[in-house]
């Protein structure tokens, strides 16, 4: 899901010129309207939007070494959501 948030993210600059264009009343698929400075600007834009999320992202991961992420499940055809649950004691040796 992150990589395809992070695709996403990196062509929404892209699509969003692309309907300027059509707004515009031009035709966005001639290639004068794709020289090299547009999109070198967007695919820049595209980099700092998917990087800025990746950042957003990896600042919001849970660091406890006290936590267990457990992946969500099927018992007895009840779902249960993933979910972290704080770590077991382990039994004294």
């Amino acid at each position: 899901m992150r990589i395809a948030l992070n695709l996403a993210l990196f062509v929404l600059p892209f699509v969003l010129y692309f309907v300027w264009l059509h707004l515009k009343e031009r035709n966005p698929f001639l290639k004068e309207h794709w020289d090299r400075q547009p999109v070198v600007w967007l695919g820049l834009f595209g980099l700092v939007l998917g990087g800025g999320y990746f950042l957003y992202h990896l600042s919001y991961q849970v660091r406890d070494p006290n936590v267990v992420y457990r992946p969500a499940r099927v018992e007895n055809g009840v779902f249960f959501p993933a979910e972290m649950q704080p770590r077991r004691p382990e039994p004294p040796r």
